[in-house]
């Protein structure tokens, strides 16, 4: 199967010239944490930006200056495990897809490829998922999870209770969906006018990577369990590939606890990491 069968040809992208400030409103309207970057009033991509380098370059106010001109691509013409393999061994959310004159054509996912092929393997988890979790107790003050995320750079956090099973989840979405972001940083750093509509500025606040500046956000002082997510997605080293992958796609999740039979946790696995079982 090739790229061009499986890519999403639903193009969110920002332009250049253009400003942070435009990119922002673009990936917090579309909920994507990342997109191409066009020259404008073309197709052809000169970059790619995510809220990640967004917010590492903070000073910056132009789409130019922080987007990444060094990034990874596909043809539409490619088979599909090239760009499994590139998702993978990049740890990437998406791959711009171009045609043979440099246009983008497409985005792919983990998801798109998982959507369509519904990882057709009836082959146990066990190879795929990983056991270098970062779990935290469930009394843990969100604060002190945050700054966690911010450590360890990982996008969902399992919980655990006294008796060391697995309570619940936590993201760093569900985070900034609690947090204050001081006045300093709605102003100086998005530039939002007072007359803007309120979601725009709620929807903005959300992709804030909680790993920069965290003195530029404030959490309310209550513990994890408070505020997780308790409707856990979980399954175990046997569950088959398939079925993972159709957990994934049937309840919108990119990460599942691994699980033993005592309920145990034993590990994650997220849509990058079934990319390994399609090259």
């Amino acid at each position: 199967m090739i790229i061009e069968d499986v890519m999403s040809t639903n193009l969110i992208v920002g332009y250049v010239p253009g400003s942070i400030k435009d990119a922002l409103e673009t990936l917090a309207k579309n909920n994507v944490s990342g997109m191409p970057i066009l020259k404008k009033n073309t197709n052809n991509v000169v970059g790619v930006i995510t809220r990640t380098d967004i917010f590492k370059n903070s000073d910056e106010d132009q789409i130019a200056l922080v987007m990444n001109e060094d990034f990874h691509y596909i043809k539409k013409d490619q088979d599909i495990s090239d760009a499994a393999k590139l998702l993978f061994e990049n740890r990437i959310h998406g791959l711009p897809v171009i045609n043979n004159k440099k246009n983008l054509v497409g985005i792919i996912s983990p998801k798109d490829i998982i959507k369509k092929m519904l990882l057709k393997n009836d082959c146990s988890i066990n190879q795929y998922f990983s056991n270098l979790v970062v779990p935290i107790y469930e009394n843990t003050p969100i604060n002190i999870v945050m700054e966690i995320i911010s450590i360890t750079n990982e996008n969902a956090l399992p919980i655990l209770n006294e008796k060391l099973l697995l309570t619940g989840i936590i993201s760093d979405g569900d985070l900034f969906k609690l947090s204050t972001i001081q006045e300093g940083i709605e102003h100086s750093n998005i530039g939002l006018g007072d007359d803007e509509d309120q979601w725009t500025w709620e929807g903005i606040r959300d992709t804030v990577r909680l790993y920069y500046s965290t003195t530029h956000v404030t959490l309310p002082s209550i513990a994890v369990k408070d505020v997780m997510i308790t409707d856990i997605k979980k399954v175990t080293k046997n569950t088959p590939i398939n079925e993972v992958a159709n957990i994934m796609i049937k309840n919108d999740v990119s990460h599942i606890p691994i699980v033993n039979a005592d309920d145990r946790l034993v590990g994650m696995v997220s849509d990058i990491d079934l990319m390994a079982c399609i090259f």
